[in-house]
């Protein structure tokens, strides 16, 4: 999702994990070479037939990258029951082309830390008609599946009683020809630790595009 606004100075005050300019050590907790979805319920299966969509509703699913940064997108429906396609190439399978390119693609971006058996997710949306800042935590069940056991929306828009949950696991699906990590929130000065590493991020963004001219 394209940036609309500004994220107030409070939450970017608030912002402690960021990007640290090398990978994560993720991998050696959970699969990431694809994505995590939850698995369809009664109710989405009842829903699928009832507006004549086959399978299961697209419920959306996150992806976890190493170099610090995680998303929330959705597939196109069309293709959401195809994992084969989606398996052979991801990128074209989500939400987010323009002029062939996937651009404007993700609903939520956010970085994440793993402390032990715990990935914590601060998540963005600066879009002018939903502002979003939260904080969701995942436990590491296995390799292939985690599962979210907090929420809590830290501008305070919503009453949340027990931000202590437990949704459902997602599981893994991997796939080829996975999407950038490249986003609005990677151009943003404050949620990198050190100003040079934003610096030769935005370096290598501008040399890439020169590149494909």
């Amino acid at each position: 999702m394209a940036s609309c606004t500004v994220l107030p100075k409070e939450v970017i005050r608030k912002s402690t994990i960021k990007l640290e300019g090398k990978n994560t050590n993720i991998r050696d907790w959970i699969e990431i070479d694809g994505y995590y979805t939850s698995p369809p319920s009664p109710d989405d299966i009842w829903e699928s037939v009832r507006d004549n969509w086959p399978g299961r509703r697209n419920l959306g699913s996150v992806m976890f990258f190493e170099d610090g940064t995680w998303v929330y997108f959705h597939f196109y429906t069309e293709v959401f029951e195809d994992t084969y396609t989606i398996h052979q190439n991801m990128s074209k399978c989500i939400e987010g082309w323009k002029n062939g390119k996937l651009i404007n693609w993700g609903d939520l971006w956010g970085v994440y830390k793993v402390e032990n058996d715990t990935i914590t997710v601060l998540s963005y949306d600066t879009n002018v008609f939903r502002q979003y800042y939260d904080e969701r935590r995942y436990k590491v069940i296995d390799r292939q599946t985690i599962q979210e056991i907090y929420y809590q929306d830290l501008q305070k828009k919503f009453e949340i009683d027990n931000p202590w949950i437990l949704n459902e696991p997602i599981t893994f699906t991997p796939a080829d020809s996975l999407p950038s990590s490249d986003c609005w929130l990677k151009k943003q000065k404050w949620i990198w630790r050190n100003e040079q590493d934003w610096r030769d991020y935005k370096e290598r963004i501008k040399q890439e595009k020169s590149k494909k001219k």
